[in-house]
């Protein structure tokens, strides 16, 4: 139920939230090398000038 969904994570709020579940949860950090890759090229414009209002990226693998 989404209305029961934390907006950030997706877990149910009312669990989520509990008290008890303080320790109940583990993180992991996982990169996505194609978002990377993006950011990198995003920056990259940005810092020579370029506006990035409206920019998409394409990303392939060549």
């Amino acid at each position: 139920m989404e209305a029961d969904s934390c907006p950030e994570c997706g877990q149910p709020w009312s669990e989520a939230t509990d008290p008890e579940a303080e320790f109940a949860y583990r993180a992991e950090l996982v990169r996505c090398h194609a978002c990377t890759t993006s950011a990198k090229a995003v920056k990259a414009y940005q810092d020579k000038g370029g506006d990035g209002a409206g920019l998409h990226v394409h990303i392939t693998r060549p």
